[in-house]
């Protein structure tokens, strides 16, 4: 395939037939587009931020790469859908990669900041501290990782934000690849930290005292409100041993939140190997979801499963766990078409022809050379199974795919994607690549959220959209995230509306002081809002006259 060979030049008794890889359905060709917008980086396995980080309407792009010697860059967009390397203006020359990186804005100034894990995959010899970059609201960045508190030496893949004592500040689960089956750590290493946000641009760490317990190799973290109390509850999965869900009951006396593992009642421990996963409201029915990719595969037995012969392949399979509404989980899994090995390591969501309803691509692979499996994009099919849309739009890349956001990148309604591309070792690095949505002529809006009781973005917020399409009313619903647990997309929510060319009404519940504002309409479609905490109005945010110089290229 990479040489154009395929499939004349492929011996008979190795020919995979083309069919095979025929797609359920036929989104429209994205092209990958970096080369032509300034963002074709080269280098090994990382992560990707697509966040407007100057606050100028635009999506910007940060991208790291897990070696030690490896510059983390920052590509600030120009307004057109271009990116411009700006990492030396930025004040970054001189901060490495990491394998993970993700957003918040931690102290609440209205800027947004990074954090960049390191170490990942490389057990006792990982022992590299994180970064926390504060974002200074000039365009540039400032490592405050110590004066933070934050610093500290494991091997870490994966983090999440979350208000979760509800007092107005996004506080930190880090999880740690810690497997002392393999490596003798000392006494006292710790698996996970949760650290509080003290108000004062610090954190301090609570792990012990939270009713949190976790062994192994932490390799995915994620919040939501699964249960719709009002607290953010938090899913681990873990490479062996089964993942963990753990309900946030609420704050003792000193203020400290308390989580409960309530995994066996909600039945969501399964793969048992498994990395990639996320909270996602994928049938619209107002209760988060999960999906989480099993990480344990070989290349026959992908092969295997791509021609039919499902019951000869041993590995890890995805799981999609249907929220019951009542503290449990059904998984669907195979209902709707997710059944299968799918090997990932970054993933993200979003949609891609803004029908409504939230799709998924996954990057794929493992550190072995030979693992060379098609990456894959799945489309939702109205809440009731997922169509492998991979070959059509373009999307089944071979090389090792990591980090991956959803994001406009010029403002024309359409979510691109980004992803890193690359392996672990030196001789498996890669070009990144961002596919360029073609548009679909269907309809969206997009909100800038500001909260005054809440943190800034809203980061937790769970947004309600009632819409009328084709004379029938449905609900559309999105948590304010950054989505996957490997790969960053924009805490600034967008969402497809599909044929309606009003919404009927916008409500949102706050995080931390549970606050709920409803907008009724008509309200215009194809747009971007301000919406402040506390204030009754939506206000409309103009675009730029530049925005429409580049359309479809």
């Amino acid at each position: 395939m990479t040489l154009g060979q395929y499939p004349e030049k492929v011996p008979k008794r190795w020919l995979i037939p083309p069919e095979t890889f025929k797609s359920d359905y036929d989104i429209g060709q994205f092209r990958d587009v970096s080369i032509t917008r300034g963002v074709n980086d080269f280098g090994a396995a990382g992560g990707v931020i697509l966040e407007d980080f100057d606050n100028d309407g635009h999506l910007d792009l940060m991208i790291s790469h897990m070696g030690i010697g490896d510059q983390l860059e920052y590509f600030h967009n120009n307004g057109d859908g271009t990116f411009t390397r700006m990492t030396d203006k930025a004040g970054l020359t001189g901060i490495v990669g990491g394998l993970n990186i993700l957003q918040a804005d931690y102290n609440n100034d209205g800027c947004i900041d990074v954090l960049v894990l390191r170490g990942a995959w490389l057990h006792d010899k990982g022992k590299w501290p994180p970064s926390l970059l504060r974002n200074n609201c000039d365009g540039t960045f400032t490592d405050v990782t110590a004066e933070a508190g934050l610093l500290y030496y494991y091997p870490t893949h994966t983090a999440a934000w979350a208000d979760v004592n509800n007092d107005g500040l996004l506080d930190l689960f880090v999880g740690h690849e810690i497997d002392r089956a393999h490596v003798a750590w000392p006494p006292g290493s710790k698996n996970f930290e949760l650290l509080l946000n003290n108000w004062d641009g610090t954190f301090r760490e609570v792990g012990a005292q939270s009713g949190i317990h976790l062994d192994g190799f932490v390799k995915g973290a994620v919040f939501a409100d699964y249960d719709n109390d009002g607290r953010q509850d938090l899913y681990v999965t873990k490479w062996g041993g089964g993942n963990q869900l753990f309900r946030n009951s609420g704050v003792d006396g000193s203020g400290i939140p308390k989580f409960v593992d309530v995994t066996r009642q909600a039945g969501v421990a399964e793969p048992n190997k498994s990395f990639t996963t996320w909270f996602f409201d994928y049938n619209n029915d107002g209760w988060p979801d999960i999906f989480v990719s099993g990480y344990s595969a070989s290349l026959p037995d992908i092969v295997r499963e791509y021609l039919g012969d499902k019951e000869h392949t041993k590995g890890e399979r995805a799981r999609l766990y249907r929220n019951n509404k009542d503290g449990t989980f059904t998984d669907v899994s195979r209902e709707v078409g997710l059944d299968k090995q799918l090997l990932t390591m970054g993933a993200n969501f979003g949609d891609l022809d803004n029908d409504g309803w939230l799709d998924f691509y996954l990057g794929t692979g493992d550190p072995r050379l030979t693992s060379l499996v098609p990456n894959r994009m799945f489309r939702n099919a109205e809440g009731k199974y997922f169509q492998d849309v991979s070959t059509s739009g373009g999307f089944g890349h071979l090389q090792k795919g990591h980090g991956v956001a959803f994001g406009d990148i010029d403002n024309t309604g359409n979510q691109d994607i980004f992803e890193v591309m690359g392996g672990v070792y030196p001789n498996d690095k890669f070009w990144s690549v961002l596919y360029k949505n073609p548009g679909h002529g269907n309809h969206w809006f997009k909100l800038r959220l500001i909260g005054v009781k809440a943190n800034r973005f809203g980061v937790g917020a769970r947004i309600r959209v009632d819409i009328t399409e084709d004379g029938i009313r449905r609900q559309i619903y999105r948590d304010v995230t950054s989505g996957g647990s490997f790969g960053a997309s924009s805490l600034r929510p967008h969402s497809g509306v599909g044929k309606a060319t009003t919404i009927d009404a916008i409500e949102i519940r706050w995080p931390g002081s549970g606050s709920v504002q409803r907008f009724e309409g008509p309200i215009g479609v194809d747009r971007t809002y301000e919406l402040t905490e506390g204030k009754p109005a939506l206000k409309p945010v103009e675009a730029s006259p530049k925005l429409a110089a580049r359309v479809g290229n």
